[in-house]
């Protein structure tokens, strides 16, 4: 089986009427993996829709629900070799007047397979 680099981008934005802005949270997901397209998507869309969900409640305090959330997969491209960890930048963007103002935060990483619980 190619081995292909799967980019998922997640967003959700809304208009502040406290500060008067509208506001967008992007979180941008890579990762290279083989096997079946449809069944790596449907793995990762699983996989990062919480993380997305969790990372902006943690650093916003602001709860989306995912049937607000635009979850979007670019075209596929071959990679060199399978990997086990997914790569996420993230970042934060607010529009005031005519302008987007982006603020980015930290990168980080996220394994691929959830990890099983002790028991």
């Amino acid at each position: 089986m190619t081995v292909r680099l799967f980019r998922l981008t997640i967003a959700s934005s809304w208009y502040d009427r406290v500060e008067q802005k509208a506001k967008e949270y992007e979180l941008h997901y890579k990762i290279a993996r083989k096997g079946d397209i449809r069944a790596v998507r449907r793995h990762l869309r699983k996989r990062c829709l919480p993380h997305f969900q969790h990372t902006v409640y943690r650093l916003f305090k602001r709860w989306i629900p995912k049937w607000r959330l635009k979850g979007r997969f670019e075209r596929e491209e071959p990679a060199l070799e399978n990997q086990a960890t997914i790569k996420i930048q993230a970042r934060r963007m607010e529009y005031r007047g005519k302008q987007w103002n982006a603020f980015f935060l930290p990168s980080r990483t996220l394994s691929y397979a959830k990890r099983r619980s002790k028991k």
